[in-house]
């Protein structure tokens, strides 16, 4: 969570997941660390105070260490007062706090947001024990359930849904073509690779495409002063987070082209919405991105970290755009498929699951 002197701040679909949740349960409470707002943390841009739940935080500094011992201090006494606890996962505090949950004999449940760490021998003695594990991946939930685990997956927690779907979108040949990344701008999420694959692309001679970055993040500053230095800023905007549905539905259907270059993922939401939004996409497959897109069929496939793959494979695709229809079309059934087998939202499986398990007063 980050705060300023007005409020405190999480990820807008977070916040929708707690409110629903709060609605549905007598008590709701959020317990994580905080930190001080700064520019860079703008993915977190929906205000907290005052939405049916309450807060509790540890203020998290430079240093780790004294916020680690007062959450698990403040931790282990706030479970014995819990129905029942709801853990973001994987995560070292998490999984203390899950066993002392074990300790107190208080029933838990996970949300496994990615695949880092979960065959350890502690995440799938966690996962017997769990009442349920909630995943982002059916792959995620099928590991979990080999280990013994009881485990479902959740509809993607995104705005968006069946009625976005855009089914008349044209697919011709331009002059200019218009690429799209939305997301942290960070290393690690690619972002350096991408401008990079422009420049090289701007080296070799081709002029008729330019990016939009939507977002931003730790290395945003570094990237846009490269790109200045690189001479790019003609061919490159960076339009900073945007939170507005509206505007974010036009970037998708105003692109030709979508491209995810991360170096590690869960399955990230910009993959459904753009599908939706029935943009072709460039995508690498780290983490548990190949459960659903196939390379040559709802997607391209390009390797993370090689921006030279990444040019070649852009210019392939903007060369024979028409023909690439079918592949952008097949992300739009991939994602309508998916979307038609998951009514329920997260709080409301939950909250299901929980009542079917005969524990009440639930409490986060």
């Amino acid at each position: 969570m980050f705060e300023d002197c007005r409020g405190i701040y999480i990820y807008r679909e977070n916040a929708k997941f707690l409110m629903e949740l709060s609605r549905s349960v007598e008590k709701l409470e959020l317990f994580q660390f905080r930190m001080k707002f700064a520019g860079h943390d703008c993915m977190a841009d929906f205000n907290i105070k005052n939405k049916g739940f309450e807060i509790f935080s540890i203020q998290r500094g430079r240093y780790k260490f004294i916020p680690y011992l007062k959450a698990l201090w403040h931790g282990f006494r706030r479970i014995h007062a819990c129905d029942f606890l709801y853990f973001y996962y994987p995560g070292n505090i998490c999984i203390i706090l899950s066993f002392f949950a074990i300790f107190q004999k208080k029933p838990f449940g996970l949300y496994v947001r990615g695949e880092h760490g979960i065959s350890s021998r502690i995440s799938k003695h966690l996962f017997r024990r769990a009442v349920v594990s909630l995943t982002i991946s059916p792959k995620i939930t099928e590991q979990i359930r080999q280990t013994g685990g009881n485990a479902d997956t959740i509809r993607p927690m995104m705005d968006d849904g069946e009625q976005d779907i855009v089914t008349d979108r044209a697919y011709i040949a331009k002059g200019q073509y218009k690429l799209l990344y939305l997301g942290r701008i960070e290393l690690a999420k690619g972002s350096y690779d991408l401008i990079s694959a422009i420049k090289i692309m701007r080296d070799q001679g081709v002029c008729n495409v330019s990016l939009d970055m939507v977002g931003d993040g730790a290395d945003a500053i570094r990237i846009k002063k490269q790109v200045m230095d690189w001479g790019l800023s003609e061919y490159i905007t960076f339009h900073g987070t945007i939170s507005d549905r509206k505007i974010l539905r036009k970037f998708y259907r105003d692109a030709d082209l979508f491209i995810l270059p991360t170096h590690h993922e869960g399955f990230p939401r910009v993959l459904y919405e753009s599908m939706i939004a029935g943009v072709p996409i460039l995508t690498t497959f780290v983490g548990e991105i190949s459960f659903l897109m196939k390379d040559g069929y709802n997607c391209y496939r390009i390797s993370p970290k090689n921006p030279e793959e990444m040019a070649r494979k852009i210019i392939a695709v903007l060369h024979d755009y028409e023909k690439k229809a079918v592949v952008a079309q097949n992300g739009t059934k991939t994602v309508k498929s998916y979307l038609s087998n998951k009514k329920e939202s997260h709080a409301t499986q939950l909250v299901r699951i929980l009542n079917e398990k005969g524990i009440g007063k639930v409490k986060k």
